[in-house]
């Protein structure tokens, strides 16, 4: 919580080099072959009495059926999903056994946060054993599971904001400073993040820059999240919504690239105020050109300075393309179907992992380092249909395919790399993304379209 007394307030350099530091922590010793831990999100789509996409389902309903009291009833009798804890207005969560947890967006979409797992074949495993139980359940309340990263059956108008406590309520109100495209992003969006391990001490700095290199491929290549003049609105939206603390890290495309703590550290004193914790329960919205370096200089006329705990919290709001937390949270990609999962987790797996795999795309893709914001923009707005994205896009997944081969057989599995193939040849190699296939079907039949988000 912020401080009255300015002395007690955390300082420039101590805030820049404490968040650094929370970002990437001294390298422990790590296998080079890391972890994997996912996180992909479903929007809950309500099906009329005969079959068609009707409305989105609310969060909860009580006395009647809500996303909480779906999952309510599968935790009773299956073994993986433990009873609830929390509820609205407020978060809620479903433990998940062998680790992991369920847990909800403010539009009520699903989201399995698996354990960090030793292998993309094992990580892949447990979310289609949990999606699987969680989706025969929700059929069984004419719902289907939907995986795209927007929701195209329902207008976000019609999808109200269902976490409504503290931090949840400020940051809606924050980003309506800025547009309508926070409600977008909190309530209409979905996303697969993807969680790799940083490594021991001599491959860190590679996979982190390679990591951001590759997020603009990445947005274009598994684009899911159609709309008027783009084919990724979900990155559209942080694209509009907040360039202070979204995107890549400035230092990181405009400065040497040698110094990721600093770089990320800076980040976090540029990036403006998204919350003041004024208590545990009590948060208030910052403001547009509020950033954290100015609150330590100036203070705020009432809440004062910020302390070592206001900046904890404050890198916690920042949401660059690649997000470092000890270990590299990659946000670039969006929810696709089940039979596509594989693919991204598994190309960007043995692009960071397999040394061979990183040192190529590296070569590949340094060059483009201070062209990162307008590639990103580029793959927003047409994906691999923008030609050089496309040859980018193909020459790097190739080089990812390659590396995926070379690691263990039983790492990424073989099933895993046939997918990826398939998907790369069915979309990629021909210029084409998820929305085309979705969107086709969708014109056809907005039930067929879901039947195909679905599975």
């Amino acid at each position: 919580m912020p401080t009255c007394d300015r002395q007690s307030a955390i300082g420039m350099d101590e805030a820049r080099e404490r968040a650094g530091n929370l970002a990437f922590p001294a390298p422990r010793d790590q296998a080079l072959i890391g972890g994997v831990g996912l996180e992909p999100e479903l929007f809950p789509i309500v099906r009329d009495s005969d079959g068609r996409p009707f409305s989105r389902m609310l969060l909860s309903h009580p006395g009647g059926t809500g996303v909480l009291e779906v999952v309510d009833s599968l935790a009773e009798t299956d073994d993986r999903i433990g009873p609830r804890t929390g509820g609205p207005p407020g978060p809620a969560e479903f433990p998940v056994e062998g680790g992991g947890r369920l847990t909800f967006e403010p539009g009520a979409q699903v989201e399995h946060s698996t354990a960090v797992f030793p292998s993309v074949s094992s990580v892949i495993a447990d979310v289609d054993d949990v999606l699987g139980r969680l989706r025969s359940t929700f059929r069984g309340h004419d719902t289907d599971l939907a995986a795209v990263g927007i929701d195209v059956w329902n207008d976000v108008d019609t999808v109200p904001q269902q976490l409504r406590a503290g931090r949840y309520t400020a940051q809606a109100a924050y980003y309506r400073q800025r547009g309508h495209w926070g409600a977008v992003m909190m309530r209409h969006t979905a996303s697969l993040q993807i969680n790799l391990d940083l490594g021991p001490d001599e491959v860190w700095q590679e996979r982190w820059l390679l990591a951001n290199l590759m997020s603009p491929l990445m947005t274009a290549t598994f684009a899911s999240s159609p709309g008027p003049g783009a084919v990724c609105n979900r990155a559209r939206a942080w694209q509009e919504l907040d360039p202070t603390r979204s995107g890549f890290p400035r230092l990181l495309v405009e400065g040497s690239g040698v110094d990721p703590r600093f770089e990320w550290g800076q980040a976090a004193l540029e990036a403006d105020v998204m919350l003041y914790r004024v208590s545990s329960e009590h948060f208030e919205p910052g403001c547009v050109g509020c950033s954290f370096e100015k609150w330590i200089l100036e203070g705020h006329p009432r809440w004062g300075w910020p302390t070592i705990d206001d900046l904890d919290y404050h890198v916690t709001t920042l949401f660059f393309e690649v997000r470092p937390r000890g270990f590299l949270e990659l946000r670039a990609g969006e929810a696709v179907p089940d039979r596509w999962r594989p693919a991204p987790v598994a190309l960007t797996a043995a692009l960071l992992y397999e040394d061979g795999a990183r040192e190529q795309a590296l070569s590949l893709l340094s060059g483009h380092r201070n062209r990162l914001p307008d590639l990103w923009r580029r793959a927003a707005l047409d994906g691999v249909r923008d030609d050089e994205i496309r040859d980018l896009a193909c020459e790097l997944w190739g080089l990812g395919l390659e590396g995926a081969r070379s690691l263990p057989q039983d790492y990424i599995g073989d099933a895993n790399i046939r997918a990826t193939e398939d998907y790369l040849e069915h979309f990629t190699a021909r210029g084409r993304m998820p929305p085309d296939d979705l969107l086709d079907l969708f014109e056809e039949d907005p039930a067929r379209a879901l039947e195909w988000a679905s599975s």
